[in-house]
């Protein structure tokens, strides 16, 4: 095993070293979404449909809050949350609410997902749903611009989104478009780690907190935690796009599985070490072996009616050292040995009094090897210790 990692890391060194430095900026974001990721649960919007992926779904919803006429019953309430969350842009001309207290809001008005019309000031806001990653047509968002700016003052261009990534496409705008339109624009995602604001902390925990009937609290906790579980999922998407993306450049695919491979095996190395360090020099203990490959084991400190043993488990992240008594499950290993410094840091395992463990990262290999050393010697003075009381006649 071990010439193979030599062959692999003597012919395949700098593809492995250039693998690495690509990857590690892909690996912290998929490392960071994982830890963030939510469990949507029980959640009524995707047991009632299958539809909740599909952009018309999340516009039917959104537009079912807005709108002051839907029965929630909480009026303007929920619209003017969201002009808050708009507002939350401080490089962008500000919105009134004043000016929206006679709202309607359509769906689908000339192609537009959700347009917000205040016929009595004649303002209006344009929403593009994006949360599911579809494209945008062709001129998309000037055309629908150039459709109402005429009857009425737009005083905002939403483009909801995935992530903050997303952004309109420009291609085909002109330049004057893109001057105007832009001024107006506010990319808004549906959540977003960092604290950018987002369509979930800034508007649907916003309604969450302002709703007084509580089936409307029912209903916008489950939309929050369905918008909150498709963006983190999102996430891992994009980090794996990225890595897939890498690998299948040259001959990274074959250098990205040589590296699994050498992680698969790298529990059992560091096993190895332990066992090669310690193979000639484990007194008071008898012999030093490996089970199961990966757990070096120190047998057997045997004293009278005292048996102790340490098992070293390692994993690719690290140690678990466990000292223990596996004969006597009443020894307790912090009363019987209470004045041990070598015993600092360690803590039962599983409520054991006879097992105690410490953890270390694979970083710490030294200070691994400090603590059994520092075991070694507790237990050799143990050992003569016992052997120079003299037997009670």
């Amino acid at each position: 095993m071990f010439n193979i990692w030599k062959d692999i890391l003597n012919n395949q060194g700098q593809n492995v070293a250039n693998l690495l430095d690509k990857s590690q900026n892909i690996a912290t974001e998929y490392d960071t979404s994982k830890e963030d990721k939510s469990e949507i649960g029980f959640n009524l919007f995707k047991i009632a449909s299958d539809t909740y992926y599909r952009e018309n779904f999340h516009s039917d919803v959104i537009k079912s809050f807005l709108d002051p006429s839907e029965k929630h019953s909480e009026s303007n309430r929920y619209l003017h949350a969201f002009i808050d969350l708009l507002n939350e842009d401080s490089n962008k001309n500000r919105i009134e609410k004043s000016l929206y207290l006679n709202s309607k809001v359509i769906r689908e008005s000339k192609n537009i997902d959700i347009l917000i019309l205040d016929e009595v000031s004649k303002r209006a806001i344009i929403i593009e749903n994006k949360i599911n990653n579809a494209y945008d047509m062709p001129r998309q968002i000037p055309r629908y611009f150039n459709l109402i700016k005429n009857d009425y003052k737009v005083d905002g261009i939403v483009y909801l989104t995935i992530n903050k990534s997303k952004r309109p496409d420009t291609i085909d705008w002109t330049d004057d478009e893109i001057v105007e339109i832009k001024k107006i624009l506010r990319v808004i995602p549906s959540y977003d780690r960092n604290g950018l604001t987002n369509l979930y902390e800034n508007w649907l925990i916003n309604c969450l907190e302002l709703s007084e009937n509580v089936d409307n609290k029912a209903i916008i906790k489950q939309y929050a935690n369905l918008i909150k579980h498709l963006s983190t999922n999102y996430m891992d998407t994009i980090s794996l796009e990225k890595f897939y993306n890498t690998v299948k450049e040259g001959d990274n695919l074959k250098t990205s599985l040589s590296i699994r491979n050498m992680l698969n095996d790298l529990p059992t190395y560091l096993a190895v070490r332990i066992e090669d360090r310690y193979r000639n020099n484990c007194y008071p203990f008898e012999k030093v072996w490996r089970y199961k490959e990966r757990d070096t084991v120190f047998e057997a400190f045997k004293k009278d009616s005292i048996y102790l043993k340490i098992d070293i488990w390692c994993s690719e992240l690290g140690y678990r050292i466990h000292f223990w008594n596996p004969h006597n499950e009443q020894f307790n290993i912090f009363e019987e040995f209470n004045d041990w410094h070598a015993l600092q840091m360690f803590s039962s395992h599983n409520n054991q009094i006879n097992n105690v463990i410490r953890d270390f990262s694979i970083y710490e290999e030294s200070s691994l090897f400090e603590v059994i050393d520092n075991l070694l010697i507790c237990l050799k003075n143990f050992k003569e210790q016992i052997s120079t009381i003299s037997p009670v006649i």
